[in-house]
Formats: structure tokens, C-alpha cells, sequence
């Protein structure tokens, strides 16, 4: 799995770059087939209230969909944890939704009259 980190208005520290790569490689965990890990830091400093960072991450996988999050937060690293635990719903949703697909093609083929011993 490869994960590459992109930011704009951000100064990105190698222990913070070291955070993400902890965060995002522990989602391999939940699906063994992601290729790669796109992250996106952004510092927007045109709101009201001062600082605020978005974090979107793209992940790819071998034979799905991408799937995407993103998270806004006063706290960079709030926004990193938020996008992390959401991504990994996602990614239990989806492999869940794929085992049940598998599932129910089964018992289809079970109850196929040829299959039956009578």
C-alpha cells in the first residue's frame, strides 16, 4: 500500500507526516487489497473563526470502487482521526455488502433443483 500526502497552505512535519502514515496504514487492516492511499491536507484561513483544516483522503482498491472522506476540523489531527474512523465504516460496509452478495448467489445455487438429493 502506498501512501502519498499532498497539502497546500500547510507546513507538513515529519512527525505529523509520520501520524498519517500510522493512521492510514492501519486501515490494511479491515481490506488486504488497497493499492493506494491518497492524502490531502489543506489550511484554509478565510473563515471567521481562524484556522481551520480539511483533510480529504481517496483510497483505491485492487477490483472495487475508490472510495473518498473528508473531514473539517479546528484540530488538524481531530480531522486526520475523524476521516480515518469514518473510512474505515466504509470500507467494513463495503465488505460486508460484497460477502452478502456472494451469500445469497450461493444459496441461489443451493436450491437449484440439480443440486437437491432426493
Amino acid at each position: 500500500m502506498e501512501i502519498k500526502i499532498y497539502n497546500r497552505n500547510f507546513d507538513l512535519t515529519d512527525p505529523f507526516r509520520k501520524y498519517l502514515e500510522d493512521k492510514f496504514s492501519s486501515l490494511d487492516k479491515y481490506q488486504e487489497d488497497i493499492t493506494d492511499v491518497k492524502v490531502e491536507l489543506i489550511r484554509d484561513q478565510h473563515h471567521n473563526k481562524g484556522e481551520v483544516f480539511t483533510v480529504e483522503v481517496h483510497i483505491s482498491f485492487a477490483h472495487q470502487k475508490p472510495i473518498m472522506a473528508r473531514e473539517t476540523n479546528i484540530d488538524a489531527r481531530a480531522a486526520v482521526d475523524l476521516a480515518e474512523s469514518k473510512l474505515a465504516r466504509q470500507i467494513i460496509k463495503n465488505k460486508e455488502k460484497h460477502s452478502s452478495k456472494i451469500r445469497r448467489g450461493a444459496k441461489i445455487i443451493k436450491s437449484l433443483k440439480f443440486w437437491r438429493k432426493e
